[in-house]
């Protein structure tokens, strides 16, 4: 196996530990009774199951976890925001038949349960910066060099700009205005 093909199996790895992880929030989420965790400390909890099941690496279920919190706390400031009533969709700025519907019901859920926990903060409402090759969930990104759209269908890394190679990115909801769209991972 090439070193091309190793990176790429790596990152479909990261991929579906992120789905997984996600999945496992939500469930934690959905079964929690008396005391329900904040988000941080459930996703340390899913983090550290994966560990000890051999399902994830330590260094894996870390960036994972990191890429993971930092789209839910974002899509979580997104539904607190109380500039706006658009939903979820708006954020993801895609289609939501284009998602698979276990991904979308587990992201909806945990992203609403991290607005809970952020209404009761104030927030700078500066959108996240997002970087080629890090790990992100669905959506689109607007490079923030020239505006063109990538859209992820699925966890995944996230490509240059196709249009100008830049590697920084928002989502496309905290963009002004559309462009074309760009690549679809």
């Amino acid at each position: 196996m090439s070193d091309d093909d190793r990176h790429e199996s790596h990152e479909q790895h990261l991929a579906q530990l992120y789905e997984r992880m996600l999945e496992q929030l939500r469930t934690r989420f959905a079964e929690a009774e008396d005391r329900v965790p904040r988000l941080r400390e459930a996703l340390e909890q899913v983090k550290q199951r994966m560990i000890a099941l051999g399902e994830a690496t330590s260094e894996d279920a870390e960036h994972v976890g990191k890429a993971l919190r930092r789209d839910l706390e974002e899509a979580g400031s997104w539904l607190a925001d109380s500039r706006h009533e658009l939903p979820l969709r708006d954020w993801l700025r895609m289609d939501l038949q284009m998602l698979e519907s276990w991904i979308w019901d587990a992201f909806a859920s945990v992203a609403d349960r991290t607005r809970l926990e952020l209404e009761g903060f104030t927030t700078t409402g500066e959108p996240s910066l997002y970087h080629t090759g890090e790990l992100a969930g669905p959506g689109q990104l607007s490079c923030i060099a020239c505006g063109r759209l990538v859209t992820l269908q699925r966890a995944g890394p996230i490509p240059p700009c196709p249009g100008c190679t830049h590697t920084d990115f928002v989502r496309a909801a905290h963009a002004s205005g559309d462009t074309d769209e760009g690549e679809r991972s």
